[in-house]
Parts: C-alpha cells; sequence; structure tokens
C-alpha cells in the first residue's frame, strides 16, 4: 500500500513538474510572439519618422552653421559650399527667388604662374581646397598637360607661405617645371557647376515652384521630405541675402529597406529560440521541479520554526538566489528573535533607568527640602535673637546680613530647582535664537575681573572673534558661568585657567581648563548628581558658595539641547567641555 502511494506520489510530482516547465515553454513563446508582433508594429508606424528626425538632428546643427557662413558679408561661397558638401557627402546650390541655379564666371579652379626662366605662362589647376593661393606668391610646380593648356600638378611647393603638395606621381619627360609668382587666381564664385546636373537635384528644382513654403517652413527656414527611385532626400531651403536661396539635398537611407532586413533577420531569431525551447524543456523540468521540491521541504522547516536548517540547491543562478533568499529569511527570522530580546532588555533597562531618575528627583526634592531647613532655621533664630533683644544693637546688622546671605542662596537654589523641572516638561520649550558665544565669554571674564586680579590668576585665550551657535541665550549662560564660577573655585592662586572657543563646519566647541588641581577618578563619576561636592587635593577654601546643584543643572541644560559635555581630569588640571551641534 506504502509502495502505491509512493508510486502515485512520484506520477503527481511528475506530471505538476511537466505543467511547470510547459507552462514556462508556453509563456516564453507568448512573450517572443507578443514582441515579434509589437516590433513590426513599430516597425511599420514608427521607424521612419525615428529615422529622419535621428537624420535630420545629425545634419542640422552643421547646417545652420554653414548657412550662418554663407551669409557673412565676406563669405567665400566655394570655399564653404566645398567644406560642407564634402564633409557630409551633400547637394548644396545657390537659386534665385525663382529657383534657377546661380551661374559662376569659372567652373574651374586654377592658378596662373609666370615661369621666370622661360618667361612662359603656365595655368594649373588647384589639386585641393586647403591652401588660399595669392597674386604674388612665389610657387615652385611640376605637372602634366591636362587639356587646353591647363596643367594638373604633380608637386607644389610654396617657399612663401610653407605650403606643400605631393600626390606620390614620378614626373616623367613631358611634365613641365615652373617657378615663379602666381600671376593670376580663377576661382568659381560658388559650387552650382558640380551638382547642376544631378538628377535628384532637377528632380526638386522642378518639384519647388508648385509647393508653398508656408507649409514646409519650419524655426531656420523650409525644409521636407522627398524621394527619387529608391533613394530618401531630405531638401532645405533658406535664405541667402535678399534675392537668393541656398537649396541642400541630404540623400539618407531608404527605410523600407531597413525595415525589411531586419525584420527578415528577426524572422530566423524568433523561430531559432522557440525550436531551442522547445529542444530544452525536458532539461528544464528537472533543472527547476527538484531543486524547488527540495527547497519547499527547507521552507516547511523554518515555518515550523526550525532555523537550524538551510537550502544547498546551486546547480544554477535562479536555485542559488532561491536558496540563499531562504537562508537569509531564516537567518533575520532567527536575528530578529534575538533582536526582540535584546530590545525587551533594552526596555528593561530603559525602565529600570527611567525609575532611577524619578528617584532621583524625589532624593532632590527631599535633599532640597533638607538644605532649606539649615537657612530658615538660621533666619527664624536671628529674628527672634532680635525681636527678644538677646542680640545687640551693633551685632544687629551683621546678623541681618547673614540672613540676607542665606536668603540669597535659598533663592538661588529654589531657581536651580524650578529650572530642572521646567527642562522635564516636555511642553516647555527652549527659547532658541542665535547667540554669539565668543562675546558671551568675553563678558564673564570681564564680570571676573576683580577675582582673577585678587587671586593673580591668568587667563589663556584660543579664542575666534565671533563665533555664533543657535541655543537658549540664558541656559548657556547658566552654563559658561557655573564652569566659570567653579574654575575660580578650585583653581590655586597664581596658576592659570585656558579657555577656548572654536568650530567646525557642523559643531561649536566650548572648552575652559584649569591648572593647578585635579578631581579624584571615583568623585568624577559622582561629579554631576545634586548636592555632590569634590574635596580637592589643595584643600582651598571656596571661594563663592553655590546651591549646590549647579552642576546637575548644566548636565539638564546641555542634555536639553543634546549637547556632548563632560569634566575630565588632565595633566595638573581639570578640563570641561561641551560640544553643540549647528544647525543647517
Amino acid at each position: 500500500m506504502k509502495n502505491k502511494k509512493r508510486r502515485f506520489q512520484w506520477l503527481h510530482d511528475f506530471y505538476q513538474s511537466r505543467s511547470m516547465s510547459s507552462q514556462l515553454i508556453v509563456t516564453i513563446i507568448l512573450i517572443f510572439l507578443t514582441f515579434f508582433v509589437l516590433q513590426i508594429l513599430l516597425n511599420s508606424q514608427f521607424f521612419q519618422n525615428y529615422y529622419t528626425e535621428r537624420e535630420f538632428n545629425a545634419i542640422h546643427t552643421e547646417l545652420i552653421e554653414y548657412v550662418d557662413q554663407m551669409n557673412q558679408p565676406d563669405a567665400d561661397y566655394y570655399d564653404e559650399m566645398f567644406q560642407f558638401t564634402s564633409l557630409n557627402n551633400t547637394y548644396s546650390v545657390v537659386t534665385g527667388k525663382d529657383y534657377r541655379i546661380a551661374n559662376s564666371l569659372y567652373n574651374d579652379y586654377t592658378i596662373v604662374v609666370n615661369d621666370v626662366l622661360s618667361g612662359f605662362t603656365y595655368e594649373f589647376l588647384v589639386p585641393e581646397n586647403i591652401h588660399t593661393y595669392t597674386q604674388g606668391e612665389i610657387i615652385l610646380i611640376n605637372g602634366y598637360e591636362f587639356g587646353d593648356d591647363v596643367y594638373t600638378p604633380v608637386f607644389i611647393d610654396s617657399s612663401s607661405t610653407g605650403y606643400t603638395f605631393d600626390n606620390d606621381l614620378i614626373c616623367a619627360d613631358d611634365c613641365v617645371t615652373v617657378s615663379g609668382s602666381i600671376a593670376a587666381v580663377h576661382k568659381p564664385i560658388n559650387l552650382n557647376f558640380q551638382f547642376e546636373q544631378n538628377r535628384i537635384l532637377q528632380q526638386e528644382l522642378k518639384r519647388l515652384p508648385d509647393i508653398d513654403l508656408l507649409e514646409i517652413s519650419y524655426t531656420d527656414g523650409y525644409w521636407y521630405q522627398s524621394s527619387y527611385e529608391q533613394t530618401n532626400v531630405l531638401v532645405f531651403i533658406h535664405e541667402l541675402g535678399t534675392f537668393d536661396f541656398i537649396i541642400t539635398i541630404i540623400p539618407i537611407e531608404n527605410t523600407a529597406d531597413i525595415i525589411g532586413i531586419v525584420s527578415s533577420y528577426n524572422n530566423y531569431v524568433y523561430l531559432t529560440a522557440i525550436v531551442i525551447i522547445f529542444l530544452w524543456s525536458f532539461r528544464l523540468t528537472n533543472i527547476m521541479s527538484k531543486p524547488v521540491q527540495n527547497i519547499e521541504g527547507v521552507a516547511r522547516q523554518i515555518a515550523n520554526l526550525n532555523f537550524d536548517v538551510e537550502a544547498h540547491e546551486y546547480n544554477n543562478r535562479e536555485n542559488t538566489s532561491l536558496s540563499n533568499s531562504i537562508n537569509l529569511i531564516s537567518k533575520n527570522l532567527k536575528e530578529t528573535l534575538d533582536a526582540l530580546s535584546y530590545r525587551n532588555d533594552e526596555l528593561r533597562t530603559l525602565y529600570d533607568n527611567q525609575m532611577k531618575q524619578v528617584t532621583l528627583k524625589k532624593q532632590l526634592v527631599s535633599s532640597i527640602s533638607h538644605e532649606l531647613k539649615t537657612p530658615l532655621m538660621i533666619i527664624q533664630v536671628t529674628i527672634q535673637g532680635i525681636l527678644d533683644g538677646i542680640i545687640e544693637m551693633d551685632d544687629q546688622e551683621k546678623e541681618l546680613e547673614n540672613i540676607l546671605e542665606e536668603v540669597n542662596k535659598s533663592s538661588i537654589m529654589i531657581q536651580d530647582m524650578l529650572q530642572i523641572y521646567r527642562l522635564d516638561d516636555a511642553e516647555v520649550s527652549l527659547d532658541i535664537s542665535e547667540i554669539n558665544l565668543s562675546k558671551m565669554v568675553n563678558f564673564f571674564i570681564a564680570d571676573f575681573e576683580n577675582v582673577l586680579r585678587k587671586h593673580e590668576l591668568r587667563i589663556d585665550l584660543n579664542l575666534d572673534s565671533s563665533i555664533r551657535v543657535e541655543a537658549d541665550e540664558k541656559l548657556i549662560k547658566r552654563v559658561v558661568s557655573n564652569f566659570f564660577t567653579n574654575a575660580l573655585k578650585y583653581t590655586p592662586d597664581e596658576e592659570r585657567i585656558y579657555i577656548e572657543v572654536s568650530e567646525t563646519d557642523d559643531h561649536v566647541y566650548f572648552e575652559l581648563t584649569n591648572f593647578g588641581t585635579n578631581i579624584k577618578d571615583e568623585d568624577l563619576e559622582n561629579i554631576w548628581l545634586p548636592f555632590f561636592r569634590s574635596q580637592t587635593e589643595t584643600n582651598q577654601t571656596l571661594r563663592a558658595k553655590g546651591s549646590g546643584i549647579g552642576l546637575y543643572l548644566v548636565s539638564e541644560i546641555l542634555k536639553a539641547h543634546n549637547a556632548e559635555f563632560g569634566i575630565n581630569n588632565v595633566d595638573n588640571g581639570v578640563q570641561a567641555y561641551f560640544k553643540l551641534l549647528k544647525k543647517h
């Protein structure tokens, strides 16, 4: 029973694979036939216009330049027409407005040379139109008599201009050698004589009187497409001055012949391709179906979350790509599950950090409350002592000054606490404006000048004249002020403070380094905590007392500005810095 079932399963897979192969073959044949029919339609409907437009664009720029040169006041029609027609394989003539070809006094381009030895005069044909001959030019020329006392040159050497012509022929006994000056230059006015007998040109000249120029006009003149026997031509008509036309005829290939050749060739190509597809059908069956079945089994394993299996069907590019894709899916699914687990751990860590922040805020409130008890008690006891007469009149002013100092310190502490809570409020935005950080630093240096002079502290500045950044001016002032006051507190007398303000394309950098002291390594980790004060080795008496939460407030301000900041020990000093990102 099992063998019978396996046999039927094998037959099912075999016919299924045959069906897949047949569908593929039919699909490929239909694609070839569709493309073949589409190509025939496109060739018959659009190729001629496409080919004509391509030929038009290929010649038109040079044609317009040629017409512009012909319309110059000092234009040499012969040279311009010779150069254009010879380079572009075209016909071009000058006609009147009645389409009659203009005549020329000369049909040959010749020079007349006086031989200094014999005194005879010889007329030579100009062999190539690349040198401009002038009367009086000294020339040595060898040549044969061409007819009617006109000679064709074999060798020309112009000593006055350096021009040389040599057609590599050997001058025999009947060759003449002439040396002398050019007496005259006979040059055709135009090149009409060369093309006036051309049958295509004659046909178009007969047709032009019956054509309405308005119907064939375009931006630069007039043009139309015509044909002569098996040749297609583009006919251009441009005005030459006021009374003449330049008629230019450009032969192009017959598109019907091109289409016929391409279509015949394609017929053989498509028929050959179809035969090859049929011959390869059985081979394609085994190549395509068996690897796909194996890959399908691997996909089922992956669907059951077994990511240890891999597809190894690498017998062709398609199966290799499919196997790699299946393996990539398995890898990505496994990595995704691992990433989800990792993200879950991150969320747990983030939650723990948030709880720590909440705990820190609670501790901050508790610490501030505790810190406020002492000045309130001092104020209460002092005022009570004054009211009860315990404190003498002479001491009352001093005690009142102490009360004022405690009130100011408590006020600063409360303001700092309020500022911290404002920074934590998502609905309160920073007051961003453009501030001059260089000017701010100079302001604080001037503000602390008396303290600096009193303790003989030296300021070393590395400060650009005007560095601007977009930030909350009041808050950044608070940061800079805190760094200044901390430096003044812990810098020994006669030491120095280094300040740098610089910028790059992306950041603005502030650094303040006070020398003569260091912070203990274990204190660096806690320096940003509220009410934490580092006990420096210099054992300096604090020159000013703060709220105790200054650096904690600084960290919150810089975090709100997405700034990079820190306080580090350097060689015999402490470096405080922040880096603000520029807005582009």
